[in-house]
C-alpha cells in the first residue's frame, strides 16, 4: 500500500514540528507527505496556517534529504504556480475542488503528472461519471467529514471501479485495514505527534495516525497482499 500522510494543518504553521512529523512518517512507512496551501482566510482558519514558498521549499529539500517525497494540494493558482516551480513529483485534487475550484482543477490536471484525485462519497454518481478518467490520475474515494465515525465510513468496490484507494478521516486505523484487505492499493491520511494535540482549526488531529499507527497499517497492509498473492483473491 502507498501511504500519503498529510502534515498540514497539524504542524500549526511551526517548521521543526512539520520537520518531526516528516521523520517520524518516514519511519513509520510512507511513501509521501503532502500539505494544503491555501490562504487562511479562504476556509477561515488561523493565521499560522499561511505558509510561504521558502517554507514550502525548504520542507520539500528537508523531505527529499531524508528519502520522501513531499508534494501538495494548491488551493489557488499562485500555490499552482509554486508547484510547478518546485517540479513535485506528485500533484493533488481534493474532493471539494471539483465543485468550487473547477479551473483550478483543469490546471492541475493538464500538467499530466501522477495526481491523486479525491472524489466525495457525497457526490452523485452520474457527477463523478462526469469526472474524466486519466490516466496519470489515481483515483481517492473520501468521505468528506471530520472526523468520520466507523460507522459512517464508505468504500467503493476497488476492483470494479475507477477507485484505487481511500482518503481517509476515519477515527482509528480500523478503516484504513479494511479497506486494504479489500484491494486498496493507496491511503492518504492526516498524521499527528499526538492524537490529543486538538486545537479549533486543526480538528484533523482526532482522525489522524501516530507514527505507531502509520506503521501497523503498513505492516498490515503487506501482510494482506501476500495473503492475496498466495491465495489468489483480490479482495
Amino acid at each position: 500500500m502507498f501511504i500519503i500522510s498529510e502534515i498540514s494543518p497539524q504542524f500549526s504553521g511551526d517548521l521543526a514540528t512539520a520537520e518531526q512529523m516528516i521523520l517520524q512518517s518516514k519511519l513509520g512507512g510512507a511513501e509521501a507527505i503532502k500539505v494544503q496551501l491555501y490562504e487562511p482566510e479562504q476556509f477561515n482558519k488561523p493565521e499560522s496556517h499561511r505558509m510561504s514558498f521558502e517554507e514550502l521549499k525548504h520542507l520539500q529539500q528537508f523531505a527529499k534529504h531524508h528519502g520522501i517525497d513531499l508534494f501538495a494540494t494548491p488551493f489557488a493558482p499562485k500555490f499552482l504556480d509554486w508547484c510547478v516551480q518546485l517540479d513535485m513529483k506528485y500533484m493533488k485534487v481534493a474532493a471539494r475542488m471539483h465543485v468550487n475550484f473547477p479551473e483550478l482543477t483543469r490546471d492541475i490536471m493538464s500538467l499530466k503528472k501522477p495526481t491523486f484525485v479525491s472524489i466525495p462519497a457525497d457526490m452523485a454518481k452520474e457527477d463523478q461519471d462526469k469526472i474524466e478518467i486519466v490516466d496519470h490520475a489515481i483515483y481517492l474515494y473520501c468521505v468528506v467529514k471530520y472526523p468520520t465515525l466507523v460507522e459512517e465510513f464508505e468504500m467503493p468496490d476497488f476492483n470494479n471501479s475507477r477507485f484505487h484507494g481511500i482518503s481517509d478521516h476515519t477515527l482509528g486505523n480500523s478503516a484504513a485495514m479494511f479497506a486494504s484487505a479489500h484491494g486498496a492499493n493507496y491511503l492518504e491520511k492526516h498524521f499527528t505527534l499526538r492524537n490529543s494535540f486538538q486545537r479549533t482549526g486543526e480538528m484533523a488531529h482526532l482522525c489522524s495516525m501516530t507514527m505507531e499507527d502509520l506503521a501497523m497499517i503498513k505492516n498490515t497492509a503487506m501482510e494482506f497482499e501476500t495473503l492475496r498473492r498466495v491465495t489468489g483473491m483480490n479482495g
